[in-house]
Protein backbone atom coordinates (compact mmCIF):
# COMPACT_ATOMS: atom_id res chain seq x y z
CA UNK A 1 0.00 0.00 0.00
CA UNK A 2 1.35 3.12 -0.94
CA UNK A 3 1.81 5.39 2.13
CA UNK A 4 3.84 8.80 1.02
CA UNK A 5 3.49 11.38 -1.54
CA UNK A 6 7.29 10.28 -2.86
CA UNK A 7 5.92 6.98 -3.39
CA UNK A 8 2.84 8.29 -5.30
CA UNK A 9 4.74 10.01 -7.43
CA UNK A 10 7.07 7.38 -7.63
CA UNK A 11 4.34 5.47 -9.57
CA UNK A 12 2.50 8.54 -11.22
CA UNK A 13 6.59 8.65 -13.06
CA UNK A 14 7.14 5.14 -13.55
CA UNK A 15 5.58 5.13 -17.04
CA UNK A 16 8.36 7.19 -17.86
CA UNK A 17 11.25 4.70 -18.10
CA UNK A 18 9.12 2.04 -18.88
CA UNK A 19 8.59 3.77 -22.14
CA UNK A 20 12.18 4.34 -22.40
CA UNK A 21 12.91 0.78 -22.39
CA UNK A 22 10.29 0.00 -25.39
CA UNK A 23 11.40 2.75 -27.87
CA UNK A 24 14.64 1.40 -27.39
CA UNK A 25 13.59 -1.97 -27.93
CA UNK A 26 11.88 -0.16 -31.15
CA UNK A 27 14.64 1.38 -32.72
CA UNK A 28 16.70 -2.12 -32.06
CA UNK A 29 18.97 -0.37 -29.76
CA UNK A 30 20.11 -3.19 -27.80
CA UNK A 31 21.35 -5.33 -30.69
CA UNK A 32 22.78 -2.70 -32.28
CA UNK A 33 25.31 -2.53 -29.79
CA UNK A 34 25.00 -6.30 -29.26
CA UNK A 35 28.47 -7.45 -27.55
CA UNK A 36 30.74 -4.04 -28.77
CA UNK A 37 31.19 -0.79 -27.39
CA UNK A 38 29.30 1.72 -29.56
CA UNK A 39 29.44 5.23 -30.16
CA UNK A 40 26.70 7.48 -30.45
CA UNK A 41 27.60 8.79 -34.12
CA UNK A 42 28.00 4.62 -34.91
CA UNK A 43 23.98 4.01 -33.49
CA UNK A 44 22.98 6.98 -35.09
CA UNK A 45 23.80 5.29 -38.66
CA UNK A 46 22.84 1.94 -37.45
CA UNK A 47 19.13 2.49 -35.62
CA UNK A 48 18.62 5.46 -38.70
CA UNK A 49 17.70 7.77 -35.91
CA UNK A 50 18.55 11.85 -34.97
CA UNK A 51 22.14 12.12 -33.44
CA UNK A 52 20.37 14.86 -30.36
CA UNK A 53 17.37 12.37 -29.73
CA UNK A 54 19.46 9.15 -29.94
CA UNK A 55 21.81 10.38 -27.29
CA UNK A 56 19.44 11.57 -24.88
CA UNK A 57 17.88 8.18 -24.67
CA UNK A 58 21.09 6.56 -24.48
CA UNK A 59 21.86 8.91 -21.23
CA UNK A 60 18.77 7.84 -19.54
CA UNK A 61 19.13 3.90 -20.52
CA UNK A 62 22.54 4.28 -18.43
CA UNK A 63 20.77 6.46 -15.80
CA UNK A 64 18.41 3.84 -15.90
CA UNK A 65 21.30 0.74 -15.56
CA UNK A 66 20.36 -0.47 -19.05
CA UNK A 67 22.96 0.71 -20.59
CA UNK A 68 27.13 0.93 -19.59
CA UNK A 69 29.56 4.05 -20.73
CA UNK A 70 32.93 3.76 -21.24
CA UNK A 71 35.13 6.52 -22.93
CA UNK A 72 32.04 7.77 -24.40
CA UNK A 73 30.72 4.31 -25.62
CA UNK A 74 28.20 2.80 -24.45
CA UNK A 75 27.70 -1.06 -24.20
CA UNK A 76 25.05 -3.32 -23.43
CA UNK A 77 24.96 -4.60 -19.21
CA UNK A 78 25.08 -8.49 -18.72
CA UNK A 79 21.40 -8.49 -18.66
CA UNK A 80 21.15 -6.69 -21.51
CA UNK A 81 22.85 -9.21 -23.61
CA UNK A 82 20.98 -11.88 -22.30
CA UNK A 83 17.67 -10.68 -22.90
CA UNK A 84 17.86 -7.15 -24.87
CA UNK A 85 19.71 -8.19 -27.64
CA UNK A 86 17.55 -9.49 -30.16
CA UNK A 87 20.56 -11.98 -31.29
CA UNK A 88 20.73 -13.61 -27.79
CA UNK A 89 18.92 -16.80 -27.80
CA UNK A 90 16.90 -15.82 -24.68
CA UNK A 91 15.88 -12.24 -26.10
CA UNK A 92 12.82 -11.10 -24.88
CA UNK A 93 12.83 -7.79 -27.99
CA UNK A 94 9.26 -9.57 -29.31
CA UNK A 95 7.80 -9.56 -25.92
CA UNK A 96 8.88 -6.12 -25.40
CA UNK A 97 7.29 -5.06 -28.89
CA UNK A 98 3.61 -6.90 -27.02
CA UNK A 99 4.31 -4.65 -24.41
CA UNK A 100 4.73 -1.43 -26.35
CA UNK A 101 1.51 -2.33 -28.48
CA UNK A 102 -0.41 -2.10 -25.10
CA UNK A 103 0.83 1.06 -24.68
CA UNK A 104 -1.60 2.03 -27.03
CA UNK A 105 -4.68 0.22 -24.80
CA UNK A 106 -3.55 2.21 -21.95
CA UNK A 107 -3.45 5.42 -23.65
CA UNK A 108 -7.15 4.95 -24.71
CA UNK A 109 -7.91 3.32 -21.78
CA UNK A 110 -10.02 5.81 -19.76
CA UNK A 111 -12.11 6.39 -23.39
CA UNK A 112 -13.20 2.62 -23.67
CA UNK A 113 -14.34 2.76 -19.51
CA UNK A 114 -16.31 5.52 -20.83
CA UNK A 115 -18.08 3.26 -23.99
CA UNK A 116 -17.74 -0.11 -22.92
CA UNK A 117 -15.26 -2.41 -25.10
CA UNK A 118 -14.17 -2.46 -28.54
CA UNK A 119 -13.84 -6.05 -28.96
CA UNK A 120 -10.52 -7.36 -30.44
CA UNK A 121 -9.01 -4.98 -33.04
CA UNK A 122 -8.85 -5.42 -36.62
CA UNK A 123 -5.09 -5.89 -36.55
CA UNK A 124 -4.66 -9.00 -34.03
CA UNK A 125 -5.92 -11.20 -36.96
CA UNK A 126 -3.10 -10.10 -39.28
CA UNK A 127 -0.88 -12.98 -39.78
CA UNK A 128 2.19 -10.81 -39.75
CA UNK A 129 0.96 -9.71 -36.01
CA UNK A 130 -0.35 -13.25 -35.52
CA UNK A 131 3.41 -14.48 -35.55
CA UNK A 132 5.14 -11.84 -33.87
CA UNK A 133 2.35 -12.79 -31.11
CA UNK A 134 3.34 -16.13 -30.65
CA UNK A 135 7.04 -15.60 -30.53
CA UNK A 136 5.98 -13.00 -27.55
CA UNK A 137 4.27 -15.70 -25.99
CA UNK A 138 7.01 -17.65 -26.49
CA UNK A 139 9.75 -15.26 -24.36
CA UNK A 140 7.03 -14.78 -21.69
CA UNK A 141 6.62 -18.99 -21.27
CA UNK A 142 9.84 -20.27 -21.88
CA UNK A 143 10.69 -18.90 -18.41
CA UNK A 144 7.69 -19.82 -16.95
CA UNK A 145 7.15 -23.05 -18.68
CA UNK A 146 9.51 -25.21 -16.95
CA UNK A 147 8.50 -24.12 -12.94
CA UNK A 148 5.77 -24.31 -13.82
CA UNK A 149 5.64 -28.09 -14.90
CA UNK A 150 7.64 -29.27 -12.36
CA UNK A 151 5.27 -27.85 -10.06
CA UNK A 152 2.71 -29.87 -12.15
CA UNK A 153 1.30 -33.85 -10.61
CA UNK A 154 0.55 -35.59 -13.49
CA UNK A 155 -1.57 -38.93 -12.99
CA UNK A 156 0.97 -41.74 -12.37
CA UNK A 157 1.39 -43.40 -15.89
CA UNK A 158 0.40 -40.54 -17.93
CA UNK A 159 1.50 -41.55 -21.57
CA UNK A 160 -0.57 -38.44 -23.47
CA UNK A 161 -1.74 -34.91 -22.84
CA UNK A 162 -3.35 -32.19 -24.53
CA UNK A 163 -2.06 -29.04 -25.07
CA UNK A 164 -5.05 -26.52 -25.32
CA UNK A 165 -4.39 -23.54 -27.08
CA UNK A 166 -0.62 -23.91 -26.92
CA UNK A 167 0.37 -20.86 -28.92
CA UNK A 168 4.13 -21.51 -29.21
CA UNK A 169 4.59 -24.86 -27.87
CA UNK A 170 6.18 -23.82 -24.95
CA UNK A 171 4.63 -25.85 -22.45
CA UNK A 172 3.93 -28.98 -24.89
CA UNK A 173 7.92 -28.99 -25.17
CA UNK A 174 8.38 -28.35 -21.26
CA UNK A 175 6.42 -31.29 -20.54
CA UNK A 176 7.52 -33.94 -23.19
CA UNK A 177 11.37 -32.92 -22.28
CA UNK A 178 10.69 -33.42 -18.82
CA UNK A 179 8.26 -36.07 -19.32
CA UNK A 180 9.98 -38.82 -22.07
CA UNK A 181 7.27 -41.30 -21.94
CA UNK A 182 4.59 -38.23 -22.65
CA UNK A 183 2.70 -37.79 -26.04
CA UNK A 184 0.91 -34.66 -26.66
CA UNK A 185 -1.66 -32.83 -28.94
CA UNK A 186 -1.01 -29.02 -29.28
CA UNK A 187 -4.43 -27.47 -30.83
CA UNK A 188 -4.56 -23.88 -31.51
CA UNK A 189 -5.86 -21.41 -34.53
CA UNK A 190 -2.05 -20.43 -35.65
CA UNK A 191 0.73 -23.39 -35.49
CA UNK A 192 3.32 -21.84 -37.40
CA UNK A 193 5.74 -21.11 -34.29
CA UNK A 194 5.30 -24.37 -32.48
CA UNK A 195 5.98 -26.10 -35.10
CA UNK A 196 9.25 -24.50 -35.41
CA UNK A 197 9.82 -25.09 -31.61
CA UNK A 198 8.90 -28.49 -31.86
CA UNK A 199 11.63 -28.63 -34.87
CA UNK A 200 13.75 -26.92 -33.10
CA UNK A 201 13.93 -29.50 -30.03
CA UNK A 202 13.51 -32.71 -32.45
CA UNK A 203 10.21 -33.60 -30.98
CA UNK A 204 8.60 -34.37 -34.36
CA UNK A 205 7.39 -37.90 -33.33
CA UNK A 206 6.37 -37.20 -29.45
CA UNK A 207 4.11 -33.89 -29.85
CA UNK A 208 1.85 -33.02 -32.75
CA UNK A 209 -0.40 -30.09 -34.35
CA UNK A 210 -3.83 -29.38 -34.57
CA UNK A 211 -5.32 -26.69 -36.07
CA UNK A 212 -7.95 -25.31 -35.29
CA UNK A 213 -10.81 -22.92 -32.50
CA UNK A 214 -10.52 -24.33 -29.90
CA UNK A 215 -14.27 -23.74 -28.59
CA UNK A 216 -15.24 -26.17 -31.76
CA UNK A 217 -12.21 -28.20 -32.95
CA UNK A 218 -12.08 -31.43 -32.48
CA UNK A 219 -9.67 -32.67 -29.50
CA UNK A 220 -9.85 -36.30 -29.74
CA UNK A 221 -10.64 -38.03 -26.12
CA UNK A 222 -8.55 -40.73 -23.70
CA UNK A 223 -6.23 -38.09 -22.39
CA UNK A 224 -4.60 -38.61 -19.23
CA UNK A 225 -3.62 -34.91 -18.81
CA UNK A 226 -4.55 -31.73 -20.14
CA UNK A 227 -3.36 -27.93 -19.92
CA UNK A 228 -4.66 -24.66 -20.28
CA UNK A 229 -2.28 -22.10 -20.50
CA UNK A 230 -3.05 -18.00 -20.56
CA UNK A 231 -6.27 -18.71 -22.26
CA UNK A 232 -8.80 -18.71 -19.64
CA UNK A 233 -8.29 -15.06 -19.77
CA UNK A 234 -9.34 -14.67 -23.50
CA UNK A 235 -12.56 -15.69 -22.73
CA UNK A 236 -16.02 -14.53 -20.52
CA UNK A 237 -17.83 -16.82 -18.70
CA UNK A 238 -19.81 -18.64 -21.02
CA UNK A 239 -17.15 -19.88 -23.22
CA UNK A 240 -15.09 -20.71 -20.56
CA UNK A 241 -17.40 -23.29 -19.81
CA UNK A 242 -17.56 -24.34 -22.87
CA UNK A 243 -13.84 -24.96 -23.37
CA UNK A 244 -13.64 -26.38 -19.91
CA UNK A 245 -16.75 -28.63 -20.75
CA UNK A 246 -14.97 -30.16 -23.99
CA UNK A 247 -11.61 -30.61 -22.19
CA UNK A 248 -13.47 -32.27 -19.43
CA UNK A 249 -14.89 -34.78 -22.63
CA UNK A 250 -11.38 -35.21 -23.55
CA UNK A 251 -10.02 -36.71 -20.24
CA UNK A 252 -10.21 -39.76 -19.45
CA UNK A 253 -11.56 -40.91 -15.82
CA UNK A 254 -9.13 -39.54 -13.51
CA UNK A 255 -7.57 -37.42 -15.98
CA UNK A 256 -6.06 -34.13 -14.75
CA UNK A 257 -6.46 -30.14 -16.36
CA UNK A 258 -3.57 -27.67 -15.34
CA UNK A 259 -4.21 -24.41 -15.65
CA UNK A 260 -2.30 -21.82 -15.61
CA UNK A 261 -3.47 -18.05 -14.77
CA UNK A 262 -3.00 -14.95 -13.28
CA UNK A 263 -5.73 -15.89 -10.75
CA UNK A 264 -7.36 -13.55 -8.73
CA UNK A 265 -7.73 -14.18 -4.40
CA UNK A 266 -10.91 -14.45 -3.54
CA UNK A 267 -11.28 -10.28 -2.66
CA UNK A 268 -10.52 -10.00 -6.78
CA UNK A 269 -7.90 -7.30 -6.38
CA UNK A 270 -4.94 -9.02 -6.15
CA UNK A 271 -2.50 -10.19 -6.69
CA UNK A 272 -1.56 -6.80 -8.43
CA UNK A 273 -0.43 -7.98 -11.39
CA UNK A 274 -3.41 -10.09 -11.99
CA UNK A 275 -5.46 -7.45 -11.03
CA UNK A 276 -3.72 -4.70 -13.69
CA UNK A 277 -3.72 -7.60 -16.19
CA UNK A 278 -7.56 -7.94 -16.19
CA UNK A 279 -7.94 -4.05 -17.38
CA UNK A 280 -5.35 -4.77 -19.90
CA UNK A 281 -7.76 -8.06 -21.13
CA UNK A 282 -10.75 -5.59 -20.89
CA UNK A 283 -9.35 -3.30 -23.95
CA UNK A 284 -7.47 -5.85 -25.74
CA UNK A 285 -10.33 -8.68 -25.98
CA UNK A 286 -14.04 -8.48 -26.81
CA UNK A 287 -14.54 -9.92 -23.65
CA UNK A 288 -11.74 -11.29 -21.30
CA UNK A 289 -10.64 -10.57 -17.68
CA UNK A 290 -8.46 -12.25 -14.87
CA UNK A 291 -10.64 -14.58 -12.72
CA UNK A 292 -10.64 -15.82 -9.29
CA UNK A 293 -9.32 -19.09 -7.75
CA UNK A 294 -12.78 -19.99 -6.62
CA UNK A 295 -14.80 -18.46 -9.86
CA UNK A 296 -12.92 -20.98 -11.91
CA UNK A 297 -13.34 -24.10 -9.35
CA UNK A 298 -16.92 -23.31 -9.56
CA UNK A 299 -17.12 -23.81 -12.57
CA UNK A 300 -14.95 -27.03 -12.84
CA UNK A 301 -16.89 -28.51 -9.92
CA UNK A 302 -19.57 -28.29 -11.80
CA UNK A 303 -18.59 -29.94 -14.74
CA UNK A 304 -17.40 -32.97 -12.72
CA UNK A 305 -13.77 -31.82 -11.39
CA UNK A 306 -12.68 -32.10 -8.20
CA UNK A 307 -9.18 -32.59 -5.96
CA UNK A 308 -8.24 -29.00 -6.57
CA UNK A 309 -4.79 -27.89 -5.95
CA UNK A 310 -3.52 -24.55 -5.85
CA UNK A 311 -0.12 -23.22 -6.52
CA UNK A 312 1.78 -19.72 -7.20
CA UNK A 313 3.99 -19.58 -9.81
CA UNK A 314 5.19 -16.03 -9.84
CA UNK A 315 3.60 -13.11 -7.54
CA UNK A 316 0.49 -13.07 -10.45
CA UNK A 317 0.43 -16.27 -12.26
CA UNK A 318 -0.70 -19.42 -10.75
CA UNK A 319 -1.38 -23.38 -11.32
CA UNK A 320 -4.52 -24.55 -10.66
CA UNK A 321 -5.14 -28.37 -11.34
CA UNK A 322 -8.14 -30.23 -11.30
CA UNK A 323 -9.06 -34.33 -11.76
CA UNK A 324 -12.17 -35.83 -13.69
CA UNK A 325 -13.84 -37.41 -11.16
CA UNK A 326 -17.05 -37.65 -12.62
CA UNK A 327 -18.86 -37.56 -15.80
CA UNK A 328 -20.77 -34.30 -16.87
CA UNK A 329 -23.75 -33.44 -15.31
Amino acid sequence: MLKTYAELMELANAYAESKALLVANELGLFTAIGTQWRTVEDLTVRCKADREGLSLLLNALVGMGLLQLRRRRYGNTALGRQYLDGKSPTAITNLLWLLNHHWSDWTDMAATIRSGRRGWAALTARPSFRRRFALAMHERSHVLAPPTVAAMRLPRGATRFLDVAGGPGSYAVALARRYPRLTGTIVDRHVAAARALIRRHNLQRRLTLRRGDVLSADFGGGYDAALAANIVHDFNERENRVLLRRIHAALRPGGKLCIVEFFLDETLTGPTEAAVFSLVMYKFTASGRSYGWAEVEGWLHALGFGRFRRRRITAGVGLLEATKTRATT
